[in-house]
């Protein structure tokens, strides 16, 4: 995979591990060899300013013929949509509850949600007012490994900045190894990427993900490593469709600053669901990409 081309292609994250080693290569130089111990930091500080963009594609698909006549009465629910999120922060860490706890705090700088009718009438003014009265703040919470657990809000009034960022995390590679890895080690988890039901419910597709640790690379920031991961669908949560397609994308952790640099993510799937409420047998095609960026 190239990683440079999937990068400016696509989509990032935050959040990471540490463990410093004493490598003696000069910046820019490859890590061959060693092994490093993977974790999300847990002092308290700055993390750095982040933005998190997620976007999907779909289309709901009836397999009728052509010519049938319930192909123009159906029109308008088989037009392809697209939802795109993005949410700009500073993240700040906070001390751990424990071991496997880590509790980070994002401060919002920007918000925005498009491809959704009832949302298009909030500018970035009106939301800048909603954050004024409301509070800018929400708290994120992972375990150590970097699986997410949920971001809490103080006020219903934010709660869809909230969501959307809880929506991009949830669809995101972000689990570290148990133990420690060395370059070509692999590891293995679950993540649930999200996706609209037929009746406009919140779907969560889980998806088996193979990580791979490509490289550890000496840089001026201290030690990277590269992460590449891809994946298939094993189920819908609620068991309400048939799931194939892939996943795949790639990741960079700083070792040093115990978290993400950036995490890019794309999902090609199809759902064959399995109650239509009478309608005729139908599919949704969905392509999903998720990115986190540390700026």
């Amino acid at each position: 995979m190239n990683r440079r081309r999937l990068f400016s292609a696509s989509l990032c994250l935050v959040i990471a591990g540490y463990a410093p080693p004493a490598y003696a290569q000069e910046p820019g130089g490859e890590a061959t060899g060693r092994r490093v111990f993977l974790r999300l930091a847990a002092d308290s500080g700055a993390v750095g300013h982040f933005r998190f963009t997620g976007q999907g594609q779909s289309q709901l698909v009836f397999d009728i013929p052509p010519d049938d006549p319930r192909n123009e009465l159906l029109a308008s629910i088989t037009q392809p949509k697209t939802i795109t999120r993005d949410i700009a922060g500073t993240i700040v860490s906070t001390p751990a509850e424990g071991d496997d706890e880590r509790r980070y705090l994002i401060y919002w700088l920007g918000y925005r949600l498009a491809g959704i009718e009832e949302d298009r009438s909030l500018t970035p003014i009106q939301w800048d007012s909603i954050f004024q009265a409301a509070g800018r703040r929400a708290e994120l919470r992972f375990t150590a490994r970097g699986q997410p657990r949920g971001v809490q809000v103080s006020s219903e009034a934010v709660r869809p900045v909230a969501q959307s960022l809880a929506d991009v995390l949830a669809g995101l590679a972000l689990a570290l190894p148990a133990d420690s890895v060395g370059p070509t080690d692999r590891w293995r988890d679950e993540l649930a990427v999200p996706v609209e039901g037929l009746d406009g419910s919140k779907k969560l597709v889980v998806v088996e993900v193979s990580y791979r640790l490509t490289e550890l690379q000496v840089e001026p920031g201290g030690v990277k490593a590269h992460i590449e991961f891809d994946g298939a669908p094993v189920r819908i949560g609620d068991d309400s469709g048939e799931v194939t397609g892939k996943y795949f994308g790639e990741s960079v952790f700083s070792v040093d600053g115990g978290r993400y640099e950036q995490v890019m993510a794309i999902a090609n799937l199809e759902i064959k669901w399995k109650d239509s409420s009478g309608l005729p047998p139908s599919r949704t095609i969905l392509e999903w990409r998720g990115q986190l960026v540390r700026r």
